[in-house]
């Protein structure tokens, strides 16, 4: 199960740092660790807000990485059509090209 407070704890020390600062990474991995159940990342994913989906795509790469699954993929468009200034359409298609 997913700690959101994790997630939101980590997300608001991300807002703390430069886009460019090489810290950021530890957040984005520390970010992979608790995204560690497909269904509840799934789940997690379709029910944030379009702030914490911004913060979390740069690991949208890492999760398709992780799941290779349709669900995760399908996931992954439902988010860009609820949220079109994401900008994730090669997310999508990589998270796609993990399934042939």
């Amino acid at each position: 199960m997913i700690n959101t407070g994790n997630i939101t704890n980590i997300i608001e020390k991300m807002k703390e740092l430069h886009i460019n600062d090489p810290a950021i990474e530890n957040y984005w991995n520390q970010l992979v660790l608790e995204f560690n159940a497909e269904k509840d990342t799934i789940h997690f994913l379709d029910t944030c807000t379009e702030e914490e989906a911004s913060w979390i795509s740069s690991i949208f790469d890492d999760l398709a990485h992780v799941f290779q699954s349709k669900e995760y993929a399908d996931c992954l468009k439902r988010l860009d059509k609820k949220y079109p200034n994401l900008l994730i359409a090669h997310d999508i298609e990589l998270a796609e090209s993990y399934l042939s």
